[in-house]
């Protein structure tokens, strides 16, 4: 994990180029983000992350010569530690499963303000996925609508513990650890190391597909997140 003093280092990937110079240099004006290389073109990303070593890609989904699930897998396949969230229009739940499934340690709307995509991108440091409650909705409506070949079910919740499947409802929710930690009256280092344990039961990488696991195993609903408090909290 990179040191909080030192900035997170971001690559950007989007055709849109009016709209990569625009967010580059909004994310450049902070003091703690920095943006060290931009294109549209998913060819390059992989060569850019060998030769630069970012702490997080920020990229749409669809670009030139790779496709956003495709370009997921390729990077946690060669760059396991770098995070990849993708930032996007694309509202296609089953893209949504698809890249969660390939690696990815977010998915975000491109409606976010500007204050939730920063808090998003440093949380990633925490071990927080990068997903807002909008997604954790679209992703749990597609899940409780469809009998999906996603489904992770490798694992009988009796195989966690009472705390462990608190925790996995509340990441399901799209919650923070310092919100679960809050909830929970436990600190956020306990939370993570909870995670931890869980990520190896389940045999999952990421928060995202934890969260997958609670919709799956009945530990959270849809509408949970009608009282659901925002995660930022």
């Amino acid at each position: 994990m990179e040191s909080d003093h030192n900035p997170i280092t971001i690559i950007l990937a989007d055709p849109n180029v009016l709209f990569r110079g625009a967010l580059a240099r909004l994310l450049d004006s902070l003091w703690d983000m920095e943006v060290v290389a931009e294109t549209g073109d998913g060819l390059k990303v992989a060569d850019l992350t060998m030769e630069l070593k970012p702490e997080v890609i920020l990229s749409e989904i669809a670009l030139e010569g790779c496709h956003g699930p495709m370009l997921a897998g390729l990077i946690k396949e060669h760059f396991p530690g770098v995070h990849i969230v993708f930032l996007t229009s694309n509202t296609d739940p089953d893209t949504l499963l698809s890249c969660i499934f390939a690696g990815a340690s977010g998915y975000l709307y491109k409606d976010i303000t500007p204050g939730e995509l920063f808090l998003r991108i440093r949380g990633l440091r925490k071990g927080e996925a990068a997903m807002s409650l909008s997604t954790v909705a679209t992703l749990i409506q597609r899940l409780n609508k469809h009998n999906s070949t996603f489904l992770l079910r490798t694992t009988p919740v009796e195989d966690l513990t009472a705390r462990e499947i608190e925790i996995v409802a509340l990441v399901a929710q799209g919650l923070t650890n310092r919100k679960i930690g809050s909830l929970l009256n436990i600190s956020e280092n306990t939370v993570r190391n909870h995670l931890a344990a869980i990520c190896q039961k389940l045999n999952v990488r990421n928060r995202l597909q934890v969260a997958v696991y609670g919709v799956t195993h009945g530990l959270v609903d849809v509408y949970l997140l009608d009282y659901a408090p925002p995660s930022s909290v």
